[in-house]
């Protein structure tokens, strides 16, 4: 059952670590020479995959929510940052449906890649491991100051960025860091690559994205796009990255060459951001304007604007794309498709 309490008091490291910041022009990588997998990445179609229209589904009514995680069959859990723990909720129900305490401000939420286990950093505490189907914290990890979490494609690491500069990987066997990559300050957004071997992390204090091997925790590359960078999303070729920056703009960067594209402008300052998997559009999330604007990635033009109103922060998809849920610190979720 739900609690009925809700906290009332806004925790200033949230305010502090989370906020937004202005930052140089964007610029090219430090180096322009790309992985060697991405070079031999850019197979694979679109066929049977669903294009989104951005059609909003549902509202659902939620408490802070903060960070998204989704499967396919429109399963989803919300960080509730200011009360503590992780809500559920569905596209079925269409309702909050539980609760389950975590630890102080959950800020990032991902799913394991069979969606039977979450993991939830807990920024003032640690990282929390969650039974999806008993609906418990199983247990924890101890990594300080966590803001944002993401599991590799084959389930056996978990990468937890900080508020300092640094990743921590996670065995996710044994619960314990076996290494920490120096990526940039206040790291806090990812995106992985379709290869299954390299990650993306953006550092919005330090205005860059630092390209990592995951297996090996070496950086490859670093990208100087300035202002405040968030979350990213990957094409499904994985030759694009996209990021969202709350400076007002969309930062795109060729991997192949490792060169930054003409920032495409936001009608404000972008925070989460979504990339189809038919690769036709990106959703970008606008905090203090209610919007989510969407892009064509082949013309890089405004297609559509959805008006969700309140405070749109995190977006994200079900792995085949077939539902994405918006966060919305005004207190509420959308569903959209």
């Amino acid at each position: 059952m739900r609690r009925s309490a809700r906290a009332g008091a806004v925790l200033c490291s949230v305010v502090s670590v989370l906020s937004s910041c202005n930052r140089d022009a964007p610029t090219e990588a430090s180096a322009a020479t790309p992985h060697a997998s991405l070079a031999t990445a850019t197979s694979g179609g679109s066929c049977g995959i669903p294009t989104h229209p951005g059609t909003i589904i549902d509202k659902v009514d939620a408490p802070s929510p903060w960070g998204v995680a989704v499967r396919d069959d429109g399963f989803a859990m919300f960080t509730e940052v200011y009360n503590g723990g992780v809500g559920l909720t569905s596209l079925k129900t269409r309702t909050v449906d539980d609760y389950i305490p975590t630890g102080p401000t959950p800020t990032g939420i991902a799913f394991s890649p069979d969606g039977t286990t979450a993991y939830v950093a807990n920024q003032s505490a640690d990282v929390s491991v969650l039974d999806v189907a008993s609906r418990a914290v199983v247990g924890s990890i101890p990594v300080p100051n966590p803001l944002a979490v993401r599991v590799s494609p084959d389930g056996g690491q978990l990468f937890v960025a900080t508020g300092g500069t640094t990743v921590e990987i996670v065995d996710v066997a044994s619960r314990s860091v076996v290494k920490s990559v120096e990526v940039g300050y206040a790291p806090n957004g990812f995106a992985v690559h379709p290869d299954g071997r390299i990650l993306y992390v953006s550092s919005f204090i330090g205005g860059s994205v630092a390209e990592v091997d995951m297996f090996t925790g070496a950086v490859l590359r670093t990208f100087n796009v300035g202002g405040t960078p968030q979350e990213m999303a990957l094409n499904r070729k994985g030759t694009h990255l996209y990021v969202a920056n709350e400076a007002g703009y969309l930062n795109e960067i060729d991997l192949l060459t490792g060169t930054s594209l003409p920032t495409i402008q936001l009608q404000g300052g972008g925070f989460g951001v979504g990339v189809t998997p038919d690769d036709g559009q990106a959703y970008v999330t606008l905090p203090f304007t209610g919007l989510v604007q969407v892009f064509s990635l082949q013309t890089r033009k405004l297609t559509k604007t959805i008006n969700v109103g309140g405070d749109p922060r995190r977006v994200a998809f079900g792995q085949q794309g077939r539902v994405g849920a918006i966060t919305n610190q005004a207190g509420y979720i959308t569903f959209v498709h």
